[in-house]
């Protein structure tokens, strides 16, 4: 113990020395507000409608016949704006629902993809997206991007209803133990520079 206690009393400044660059990097890059984009989807089906498909004479060309659904949400959980948000699908959906409703821009390249545009996302913005297609199956969603980064395919999982008091108790007691964690670090830098009370 006593010599730990030497090493740290001798060395104490160069340790300080190579610890706070690291504690300034986290303060200006690693809590920076910054745009985070995840995307998932919640649900997915197809349905088989007991309705013929016939063609223009009135022939039966099936008996019946299928109509799929997929719900995408795109989440911006970042702290600063996501812009040029971009959806890009192996081809373009039949049918697109969007909600809340909000403009957006279409294009399709030269291969079929087709894109999605958005102005931007604000930080915990959320864009709910319907695509339905009958007798035929849906496009996949193949990136989800803005000009700050690419987002990540969140998996989704249901969740029980925590009450709002309990997550703020849990978030004061947070708070405190990050309150006492910094107070140990400044009296430990304090001890360790200025040798002050043993």
């Amino acid at each position: 113990m006593g010599t730990s206690m030497d090493f740290i009393s001798t060395y104490g400044k160069e340790i300080v020395a190579l610890v706070v660059p690291f504690i300034t990097w986290f303060l200006n890059v690693g809590i920076k507000a910054r745009a985070k984009l995840i995307w998932t989807s919640p649900h997915a089906f197809t349905f088989l409608v007991q309705e013929p498909l016939k063609d223009g004479n009135g022939a039966i060309l099936q008996t019946t016949q299928k109509v799929s659904t997929a719900s995408i949400k795109v989440i911006n959980i970042g702290r600063d704006t996501a812009s040029k948000v971009e959806l890009t699908f192996n081809w373009k959906p039949h049918y697109i629902n969007l909600w809340p409703v909000r403009h957006y821009e279409q294009k399709t390249d030269q291969d079929g993809r087709h894109t999605l545009i958005f102005d931007n996302l604000s930080p915990k913005e959320e864009i709910g997206l319907e695509i339905m297609s009958i007798n035929c199956d849906l496009p996949q969603l193949l990136v989800v991007r803005s000009a700050e980064c690419t987002a990540q395919n969140a998996p989704l999982m249901w969740n029980h209803y925590v009450a709002p008091w309990k997550i703020h108790i849990a978030r004061l007691l947070l708070f405190v133990g990050i309150g006492a964690t910094v107070y140990g670090l400044i009296a430990l830098i304090q001890f360790l520079v200025l040798k002050t009370p043993q």
